[in-house]
């Protein structure tokens, strides 16, 4: 079985999807394996992108599916609506898969689920320990700020996420405030979703008529998808909503860190709840976490490998000139010492020189095997040692 696939695999039939943000629900797209979710999970997605999805059954909370001779079984994620960790139990032992999990309270989700395992696999991607205080006190900096803006006849505007920030928006105006909500359309079918199961949310479709008459009174908060450009409206005043606001310091607009994703330090203590008997880690911080969870929790704690394991090696064949020049070409771009380069503009300055994706890793793995650059794999990015 497969979970959360990013390339389809047909040697593999059974898919199982966590939650649906896009980079974990890719596996709704490949036609002829079976998709395992929750129900909520496939509704968000289609709701997200349009498409209908088939050969699919629903995996619940609490209830066990059998495929042979192993078992697999459904635990709350706490992290957007329908999210999952998967529990397989097997007769040499149970293994968690927990990709992205919240372990606290929000207005719309409980705190993940522990499920005592033995082998633990879980992602390290995940914000920095929040500095913004209590998650109290950041909604409290919301309703504030919007209520400064309306007071000043501006539109307070919130870039964030369309499925999990945005819905506890919507909520932290309807529980605080009389403010009406405007929301994208695209954020009122993700709405829509969540109403269907449960959960109140008021607010008006910003492609309505009555919408309109708000946004010309400006008397009203306004939620759109991140990267929407708001900077056409001259009275919206725009602030982003993430736990992953690192990378929006210079934008000159509010950052507000509500998370709907464990920090690190929650991710240690959730581990440490688990009880598990060894870890493996992927994805974003791997090795940095596991060497972490070693040291502070005394357990056995590796990187999980990305290299297909059947899949043989292919050995290419390297011009020696190209990568020598392409060595010269990436030192002069790098030469500021303490600033890290992300390896992504790293990887396109060559390409736009010319050379290959292959000649690009090949040039920054020699210099960095001899001591000219430093590689971080919390960063993903090359210093000058």
């Amino acid at each position: 079985m497969l979970f959360d696939p990013l390339d389809s695999d047909l040697e593999v039939m059974d898919l199982f999807i966590s939650h649906a943000h896009y980079d974990h629900a890719r596996g709704y797209e490949f036609p002829i394996q079976k998709k395992h979710s929750t129900r909520e999970t496939l509704e968000l997605y289609e709701a997200d992108t349009g498409h209908k999805i088939g050969n699919w059954q629903e995996i619940r909370s609490g209830r066990r599916l059998k495929l042979g001779d192993v078992e697999v079984e459904a635990h709350d994620a706490g992290h957007v609506l329908g999210a999952v960790q998967y529990e397989v139990i097997t007769p040499q032992g149970n293994v968690v898969y927990a990709s992205h999990i919240n372990f606290t309270d929000t207005l719309l989700s409980r705190a993940a689920e522990v499920a005592p395992c033995d082998l633990l696999v879980i992602e390290a991607t995940y914000p920095a320990t929040s500095k913004s205080g209590p998650r109290e006190s950041v909604i409290a900096n919301i309703v504030k700020w919007a209520l400064e803006c309306i007071g000043d006849h501006m539109i307070p505007a919130f870039e964030t996420d369309t499925i999990g920030n945005a819905q506890e928006l919507v909520k932290i105006f309807n529980q605080w405030t009389e403010a009406p909500v405007i929301v994208h359309p695209r954020i009122a079918r993700i709405n829509k979703v969540y109403e269907s199961n449960g959960i109140e949310l008021r607010y008006t479709d910003a492609s309505s008529e009555e919408a309109l008459n708000m946004i010309e009174e400006s008397r009203c908060v306004v939620i759109v998808p991140r990267r929407f450009d708001t900077t056409r409206y001259g009275n919206f005043k725009t602030a982003y909503v993430s736990g992953w606001a690192g990378t929006l310091r210079d934008s000159g607009n509010e950052i507000f860190l509500l998370n709907d994703q464990a920090d690190l330090d929650e991710l240690l203590r959730f581990v440490k709840e688990v009880r598990p008997k060894s870890v493996l880690t992927f994805h974003g911080a791997s090795d940095l976490f596991s060497r972490m969870l070693s040291k502070r929790l005394g357990i056995q704690a590796r990187q999980l490998t990305t290299e297909p394991l059947r899949k043989k090696t292919q050995v290419i064949k390297l011009d020696e000139t190209r990568i020598l020049t392409l060595e010269d070409r990436l030192m002069s771009f790098i030469q500021t010492p303490g600033f890290t380069y992300e390896k992504r503009d790293l990887m396109n300055l060559g390409l736009k020189e010319g050379f290959k994706s292959t000649e690009v890793e090949e040039a920054l793995l020699r210099l960095t095997r001899n001591g000219v650059l430093k590689y971080s794999s919390t960063t993903d990015g090359y210093s000058i040692p």
